[in-house]
């Protein structure tokens, strides 16, 4: 692994024109280690570019430099650099021009991650892509405050502020080096992870009020419609975090959370807390992926029959 990140280092140090991708509907992740990535190679001079297919939510707009943010365009690029992508078809839009590059380098922490670069450096027991970014920036001795502070951010968002159980000891001590630098952790947290606006809260109050349970309350499911959105003047992006509720609760062993985003087509997102059910093994199986205890993917059908689906994939599992 030390061999890997030397690697993508010698490739980034070598490269005068770099793309950095982050995933499509960006979380605080993949949009924190891009931009602390982005911010790195533009202070050692090279050309850098940073994409994504779909704008970055309002909550995250407190992260520095995220107006750079913007859709690729035709040129072609010497290196491309995905950010938290666990498959190709994560990049959306932007897959075209990742695999326009001259050269490609996936850079990602789930277990569900499926080759798709020439160059990769995973670590799935990394509890956010944020662990992994400033790894390699601390070895290109290219981290500063304020890209310390995006690494924060990054893993504060991935980690359930470092409720989740994929948090390790490494995560806690790359925290501390991270707070060493001159930013104030407290207010991060606030800003990406404790702070909701009025129509996000209204949204949640909505939603959770309809939330259904099964299988002696094991199971919880939370159903984000298109009627749910204009309510609330609400999109898909303001769903973040919600369901985190709904796992809390003490019986749920599983919860899904679907937010209608087109006809017919659901984003499902699924977290579990029991040994038995691996959440990435259930979306693998809807063509999506994830970690153990969080996982996801974007279905087309009837919301019966999704439901359905899902019950029956947890219940063989419980």
């Amino acid at each position: 692994m030390d061999e890997r990140y030397a690697q993508v280092a010698r490739n980034l140090n070598k490269a005068k024109d770099i793309a950095i991708y982050c995933h499509t509907n960006p979380d605080g992740d993949t949009l924190s280690s891009s931009l602390a990535l982005y911010s790195a190679l533009k202070n050692l001079g090279k050309q850098v570019s940073i994409y994504c297919d779909g704008p970055v939510p309002t909550k995250f707009h407190c992260l520095s430099g995220y107006e750079n943010i913007a859709f690729p365009h035709k040129g072609v690029h010497e290196l491309a650099v995905s950010v938290d992508c666990a498959s190709i078809d994560r990049l959306g839009q932007c897959m075209k021009s990742f695999l326009s590059a001259k050269t490609q380098i996936a850079i990602d922490h789930h277990a569900s991650f499926a080759r798709f670069a020439e160059l990769c450096l995973v670590d799935a027991q990394a509890a956010a892509c944020a662990q992994i970014i400033y790894k390699l920036l601390k070895q290109m001795k290219a981290v500063d405050d304020q890209i310390a502070k995006l690494l924060f951010a990054g893993i504060v968002t991935d980690s359930g502020c470092f409720a989740y159980s994929s948090v390790t000891k490494e995560t806690h001590q790359i925290a501390c080096e991270l707070l060493d630098y001159d930013f104030n952790g407290s207010d991060v947290i606030y800003d990406v992870f404790r702070s909701s606006d009025l129509n996000k809260f209204n949204l949640k109050c909505r939603v959770l009020e309809k939330i259904k349970f099964y299988s002696d309350n094991q199971i919880a499911i939370i159903v984000f419609n298109k009627a749910d959105f204009e309510a609330t003047g609400t999109d898909t992006s303001y769903t973040e975090g919600i369901i985190a509720e709904v796992i809390a609760i003490e019986d749920v062993k599983v919860a899904y959370s679907l937010a209608e985003v087109g006809n017919k087509s659901y984003k499902v997102s699924i977290r579990t807390k029991d040994k038995l059910v691996d959440a990435a093994d259930i979306a693998m199986n809807m063509g999506g992926g994830g970690h153990k205890a969080a996982a996801g993917c974007r279905v087309n059908g009837y919301l019966e029959d999704i439901i359905e689906k899902l019950l029956k994939y947890a219940n063989d599992r419980l």
